[in-house]
């Protein structure tokens, strides 16, 4: 009952080694975890991608979504899409392409706002 009282408090910018190389803090770091000011820029950039997604025609829309698996299905390829759409896949191609011109175009304002640094 006594030893945990008599054990000091240790701080995370304690040093874990007798050579005091290594910190305490960077053992109990998290390397996996996402830093909250990337969470808050992705949750940005997906908020700025959407709005600019809704101009575009529900066709080029769907071709988008299914292409880089948007909506987290697996992405689709150009044959997948064409025959799902009944399109040849040189025109989803073509369709495809189009798509990410408007959204450069929509976008290009906002490119500052896209750069994470």
């Amino acid at each position: 009952m006594l030893i945990p009282l008599l054990q000091k408090e240790k701080s995370i910018d304690d040093f874990v080694d007798s050579d005091e190389e290594c910190r305490l803090g960077a053992l109990l770091a998290d390397r996996e975890a996402v830093s909250p000011d990337k969470k808050l820029f992705y949750k940005e950039i997906n908020s700025i991608v959407g709005t600019a997604m809704v101009t575009l025609t529900a066709r080029e829309r769907t071709i988008l979504v299914d292409r880089f698996g948007l909506t987290g299905n697996e992405e689709m390829t150009l044959e997948e899409i064409g025959r799902k759409m009944g399109l040849s896949r040189e025109r989803v191609r073509q369709l495809e392409r189009e798509a990410k011109g408007k959204l450069r175009m929509l976008l290009a304002s906002r490119e500052r706002e896209l750069c994470y640094t």
